[in-house]
Formats: structure tokens, sequence, C-alpha cells
């Protein structure tokens, strides 16, 4: 006997499988209430005994209930398992596309700046030139200012002829 005056009773109809198959029982007694694998709870006075030989075979039909919802229950997992697979997969592939497109966006920026680097140097270069140029010109001018003005001197000494540049 269960608590209060309660015995377990066995449904003898088909069983409600899991909840992936979608399945419903076929009985709705409201006093009756099934359990996940088909013990029926009612009150003592509602039900009859059933004997040792009837409790063995139900037994036996449950566990056989259980077993098949123990397969299903695996299937259900390896089912779960695969989509994990394919999710990690599909995670996999979307980060490998995200680090490759990551990697060429920096490759290409390292181009862009060797090559901005390659046209810098030449500018600079080229500037360097300009001003040494620019610094030669102005060696040369002052050279030969200095010489217009010593000859200057020269001729206005040999005229006798001589002026005050401010300069």
């Amino acid at each position: 006997m269960h608590n209060q005056g309660k015995r377990l009773y066995i449904d003898f109809q088909q069983q409600s499988p899991r909840k992936f198959q979608n399945l419903k029982n076929k009985t709705q007694e409201t006093e009756i209430q099934f359990d996940h694998y088909g013990i029926v709870q009612t009150r003592f006075e509602n039900k009859i005994k059933l004997n040792i030989k009837e409790h063995i075979d139900q037994l036996f039909i449950i566990l056989k209930s259980i077993k098949e919802d123990l397969k299903i229950s695996r299937d259900d997992m390896n089912i779960i398992k695969e989509d994990l697979q394919k999710m990690e997969s599909n995670q996999y592939k979307e980060e490998d596309r995200i680090t490759k497109t990551v990697l060429q966006n920096i490759n290409k920026q390292k181009y862009e700046l060797k090559k901005q680097q390659h046209t810098t140097s030449i500018v600079y270069g080229s500037l360097n030139q300009q001003i040494s140029s620019l610094q030669n010109d102005k060696i040369f001018i002052k050279d030969h200012s200095n010489q217009v003005e010593l000859d200057t001197k020269l001729i206005e000494n040999d005229i006798g002829f001589r002026r005050i540049y401010n300069i």
C-alpha cells in the first residue's frame, strides 16, 4: 500500500511517450492521474487488486516502456549533439571568415601604408634635393655678391670714385 491508502495500479492503455514524439494518452479520466510511465494512483476503494504475476507482467511492460523512452532520449540526445556540432562548426566557419576578413583588411592597410611611406620617402628626397640646391644657390649668390662687391671696390679705387654702400 502507498501513502494515504492508495495502491499503485498499472494503466493498460498505450503509454504517453516522450514529448519529442508529440503523442497523447488516449484516456482522460478525472480521478486518475498518470505519471510519465503509465503508473496510476487511485483510491483503494475504486480499483480491484492485481495479483503478483500481473504486477510483475506490468512491471516488465513498464520496464520495456522505460527502455523505449531511454532509447528515444538517447536518439534525441544524439540529435542534439549533432545539432551542437553543426552549430560549433558554423561558429568556427564564421570565426574563420571574420578572421580572414580582418587579416585581409590589415594586409591591405599595411600595403597602403608601405605605398604611402614609399611616396613620402620620394617626396622627402626630392625636397631635400631642392633644399640642397637652394642652399648651393644661396652660397653661389653670396659668393658672387661678395665678388661683385670686391670688384666694385677695385673699380672705384682705380677710378678714384668712392661710394658708401649700406648692404
